[in-house]
């Protein structure tokens, strides 16, 4: 078995405020990636295991690297060493392979396995809500990894890695052993790279203050004047990157510390939709949308069941509106509810 350790020097002690943790202290953390040979624990080993964890007042990164892969079960029982005494995962994609895959290893050898009663944060989960925002087909790690243009040296994906691992055990050379030793360290600084992400997240769970909100007038591209709603955000955490993203008839703008929300505003009035328009009938004399446990009472000749285009209701869009903060924050709320991000 190949062990080695780095003292991760460009990590401050205090990055992890950029996390959504339940922890006190750094000590508790452990973020840990693993690469395979395959899939399916039965067909394959685990040959490298990396974790990121605090010891000594400072953050260090371990590598077990199962040189043959009678080594696997000797690897396993080192991470267990560490991994046992820590409260808190991160990991990517974790929940669906990285942690069923190790436990099943450990019952294998008829070893503990270090994840029971472990508090647990899987990034792919928690990043998925941002998958529309940034208009991605892929939720990679890479794929974030790019919108933040994270340094990343190792260029092959988890799957070349194992035709590396076996020409490896026809050749080891020191070579091939830093190349699968990269791509391990580039997946565990990358997933702490994604750190900046969180961030995205104040604008659907309301840090933030409303500053302005106006009608202005725009030109369309048909070169006639429309009005439009417009409400300016400041944010508590500044963004990483600016962003724009567009859903009913709201279209929402985010840069640095500002958020912008416009929506249309016709004959002097806006529509409020709702996120979850199967709850809602559309009452199309009333060109309104009321929900089913109301709706239910009015004549089926009168209602039909909403979509996600006829589920709002309509509202004067007047002074006392815009100079009456507890109606604009239900507005923004139900607006950014809607956008779900």
């Amino acid at each position: 078995m190949f062990k080695k350790n780095i003292v991760l020097t460009n990590l401050s002690h205090t990055f992890l405020t950029g996390f959504p943790l339940e922890v006190k202290s750094a000590v508790q953390v452990l973020f840990f990636d693993i690469e395979t040979t395959g899939l399916g624990w039965k067909r394959s080993v685990v040959y490298l295991i990396g974790a990121v964890h605090y010891k000594n007042s400072r953050w260090t990164l371990t590598q077990w690297f199962a040189e043959t892969e009678e080594e696997e079960k000797e690897i396993l029982m080192d991470f267990y060493l560490l991994a046992d005494r820590k409260s808190y995962f991160i990991h990517y994609n974790g929940t669906s392979f990285d942690v069923p895959y190790l436990k099943q290893k450990y019952n294998f050898y008829q070893l503990s396995h270090p994840f029971t009663d472990k508090k647990q944060l899987d990034l792919y989960q928690k990043f998925i809500p941002l998958k529309k925002l940034f208009k991605l087909e892929n939720m990679r790690q890479k794929d974030l990894e790019s919108l933040l243009s994270y340094p990343r040296k190792d260029t092959f994906s988890g799957k070349e890695l194992i035709q590396k691992y076996k020409e490896y055990h026809k050749n080891p050379t020191p070579e091939l052993l830093e190349l699968m030793l990269l791509h391990n360290y580039d997946d565990l600084m990358g997933m702490i790279g994604l750190r900046p992400l969180f961030s995205f997240f104040q604008l659907l769970n309301g840090s933030w203050t409303i500053r302005k909100a106006s009608i202005i007038s725009t030109e369309t591209y048909e070169g006639t004047e429309e009005l439009e709603l417009l409400i300016t955000l400041d944010l508590l955490v500044p963004l990483p990157f600016p962003f724009s993203f567009s859903k009913a008839d709201y279209y929402l703008t985010g840069k640095d510390r500002q958020a912008r929300i416009k929506s249309p505003v016709k004959d002097g009035t806006l529509k409020l939709y709702f996120p979850n328009y199967q709850d809602y009938y559309y009452l199309p004399l009333e060109d309104t949308a009321i929900h089913k446990s109301i709706g239910c009472y009015v004549d089926k000749e009168h209602r039909i069941k909403a979509t996600p285009e006829l589920c709002y209701q309509k509202f004067e869009c007047t002074e006392e509106f815009l100079e009456d903060p507890k109606k604009l924050l239900r507005y923004v709320r139900g607006v950014l509810g809607v956008l779900e991000m």
